[in-house]
């Protein structure tokens, strides 16, 4: 929204004086004093193009000098006149007429259309390719009426504050006619207005505060929140209502944005450089990003389910919008914490849905990858075959191969694929073939056990795909990298990078990855098994991984590993120097959030960007050796000799190790039934079979 053209028209000759004041029921559309009392038809003979305007829509001119983006909004043009008016009134030429130390100011808001059908403001996406023309996105804001507009978008004045000069607006038509308005140099920029994701700055101030002063503007978003948990932009449904649902909700935002005075407020705000724009963070100069990761396709074969936590394999059209919700436990702030479904017609007209604790419970304990998976030109049926002879290994290497009696490597292959592709049940019966090769109890209370597990990738390698330029590149970690995507597009945050690579610092960090020192790698270890004894023992991965159901309490926020992460300390100072931090009274405002618990939401709005280290971050290292039990077990025995008087006369001591195995007691069953369908008594009763892996007699001295 910019005063332009109108300004051309400026009498700097005649003695016509006064300020220009808007007066109840009238308005001010860039530049033209318009009675609303008059119908649209009847304001059309003062456009120079009325097939334009019969669509009752105003398009937009493009361009206009500085760092402009998209379309600005310019003057509905007049009709031309040969000389400029010679009053400050619009009664005869419906031209505004000002002399050049005239003193001008605006006040508007966002109002709807009078023409409108719909109440509803909409932004669709078409993509091009081979020319052919395809919609590949777009969202819709509902908003019923002025009411709601008025609520959501208070009025706006330009200038904040005084007023500027008509002069200061005016180029004359015999230096830029009115085919060339896009050189106009001096076209007020008065505001903006956007529809675009949430961003981690948003409620901002420019003042750097998440409380306003005086004149000072909101420049990266009105709404606070984290978007890189909450908040997500890529579902498959994103049609928003601001009369029924409450705007903080949403993975967009509306934003009418004013500006102070025009200069340099316009070019900070939309600060563009070649074809890329800021986002992700923001539009301010020296806060927003031109590239930044948030989720990913995988680049190989999952190997965890906690590889699916950034993939939005399982986004839903069902608020609320989790961008990461497998793997990791945090509450939304939309949900109470005693509850999974639940209820709140003033956010959502369907039923909130805990996404992350529901599909924490479906995946852990029943589900697992093989990873007899595509090999580079190797079929799945060969790299089966090549794990199950010692030939190659897996791409989870955390496995082993085992065969069931009476089965041949040849038709456990014969049953799996077909013509080289698994069969269509081959997932019900893959695990017969598979051992965990050390498996992991998270119920552990040793501090040394969880900082070995935690340290297995220590100076690992650690593939790059540059967001500059494409490039690949493998280095080794230092310490113990702990990875937020499968691929990064960044190096470790605060670290050193080839500026041919990417950006700069501020692109790198927020791309890159962390690594952990063992002093660290201690500390989370410990605070871990904090956790263990304070909610423990866990009875399955399901358990282990999700918060718990209650009363609001850290119990409830999040799960033991996300709560031993903030214990621990090592995110407190992720991107401090680019983030304002989130307190509960950002989110008291009962018109833009009414968030059930918000203290899910405080903290830093970065958390969950590729740098931040997560839950799901650590169960990918601990995933799929992760286990709530065990299957191998130490048996110790005692057997002692007595005489007729009851005296001991003899005394041994022995130790077997016994191992459960997939198969049943009865082999009538096969080992991938679930133990509640199978058809065998002695499977009933008994269960899976146990092997003596090893026995020995014990001397004295090893009791």
């Amino acid at each position: 929204m910019r005063i332009g053209n109108w300004s051309s028209y400026v009498d700097t000759d005649t003695n016509t004086s006064g300020r220009i004041d808007m007066k109840p029921g009238q308005t001010l559309i860039c530049g033209l004093y318009v009675d609303p009392l008059k119908t649209f038809q009847q304001m059309l003979p003062i456009f120079d193009d009325q097939r334009e305007l019969q669509g009752l829509s105003i398009k937009a001119k493009p361009g206009f000098t500085g760092r402009a983006i998209g379309y600005d909004l310019d003057v509905l043009s007049p009709v031309k006149y040969d000389v400029p008016p010679a009053v400050s009134s619009d009664n005869q030429t419906r031209v505004l007429g000002l002399r050049a130390t005239d003193d001008v100011y605006m006040k508007f808001a966002l109002q709807r259309p009078t023409t409108a059908l719909n109440a509803e403001f909409q932004v669709s996406a078409t993509l091009t390719s081979n020319g052919t023309t395809k919609s590949y996105g777009g969202f819709s804001f509902k908003y019923k009426d002025d009411t709601v507009l008025k609520n959501l978008f208070p009025s706006c004045r330009y200038p904040a504050s005084g007023s500027f000069k008509a002069i200061d607006a005016y180029v004359s038509n015999t230096v830029i006619p009115d085919a060339y308005l896009s050189n106009h140099a001096n076209a007020k920029s008065v505001a903006i207005f956007s529809a675009y994701a949430r961003t981690t700055n948003g409620g901002v101030y420019e003042n750097g505060l998440r409380t306003s002063s005086p004149l000072s503007m909101l420049k990266d978003g009105r709404l606070a929140g984290k978007p890189f948990l909450f908040h997500n932009p890529a579902r498959t449904v994103i049609a928003m209502d601001l009369f029924k649902e409450k705007p903080g909700a949403q993975s967009h935002e509306l934003n009418l944005q004013p500006f102070k005075t025009g200069l340099g407020d316009y070019d900070d705000y939309m600060n563009v450089e070649g074809n890329r724009v800021p986002a992700l963070t923001g539009n301010l100069t020296g806060k927003g990003l031109k590239s930044g990761s948030y989720l990913e396709l995988p680049t190989g074969p999952l190997q965890s389910i906690a590889d699916f936590r950034r993939s939005n394999a399982l986004t839903s059209s069902y608020q609320p919008q989790f961008v990461q919700p497998v793997g990791n436990s945090l509450l939304h702030p939309l949900m109470s914490p005693s509850k999974v479904i639940e209820t709140n017609t003033s956010v959502s007209a369907t039923a909130l849905l805990d996404h992350s604790v529901l599909a924490n419970h479906a995946l852990y304990d029943r589900f697992y990858f093989s990873t007899f998976a595509t090999r580079g030109s190797v079929t799945p049926d060969a790299v089966f075959e090549q794990f199950m002879t010692g030939t190659a290994p897996l791409a989870s290497q955390a496995f082993q191969p085992y065969l069931p009696g009476g089965k041949t490597v040849a038709t456990a292959k014969a049953e799996l694929f077909a013509a080289g592709k698994p069969q269509n049940d081959a997932y019900k019966t893959a695990a017969e073939y598979q051992l965990v090769q050390g498996p992991f109890n998270v119920n552990s209370t040793s501090v040394q056990a969880w900082k070995a597990v935690l340290s297995s990738m220590n100076k690992s390698d650690i593939a790059t795909l540059w967001a500059k330029n494409s490039t690949l590149t493998t280095t080794k970690a230092s310490n113990v990298p702990i990875l937020g995507m499968s691929l990064l597009n960044g190096g470790m945050v605060n670290g050193t990078f080839d500026h041919a690579n990417i950006d700069d610092d501020k692109t790198n960090d927020w791309n890159g990855h962390r690594e952990l020192d063992q002093t660290q790698i201690e500390t989370l270890a410990t605070k871990i098994v904090d956790q263990v004894r304070l909610r423990g023992p866990f009875l399955s991965m399901s358990e282990f991984v999700n918060r718990q159901i209650g009363t609001e309490s850290a119990l409830t926020l999040s799960g033991a590993l996300e709560n031993a992460i903030a214990d621990s300390g090592i995110n407190n100072t992720f991107l401090t120097g680019y983030v304002t931090p989130l307190d509960a009274s950002n989110f008291i405002s009962p018109i833009k959030y009414n968030y059930k618990t918000p203290a899910a939401t405080i903290g830093n709005p970065a958390a969950g960007a590729p740098g931040w280290i997560s839950q799901g971050d650590l169960l990918r290292i601990l995933e799929p050796a992760a286990t709530v039990r065990s299957d191998t077990f130490v048996i110790r025995v005692c057997g002692e000799a007595q005489d007729a008087a009851g005296n001991i006369t003899a005394r041994v001591y022995a130790e077997a190790v016994v191992q459960r195995i997939p198969e049943y007691v009865d082999p009538v069953d096969r080992p991938s039934l679930n133990v509640t369908t199978v058809t065998a008594t002695a499977n009933k009763t008994f269960g899976r079979r146990m092997n003596v892996v090893s026995f020995r007699w014990l001397s004295s001295n090893e009791i």
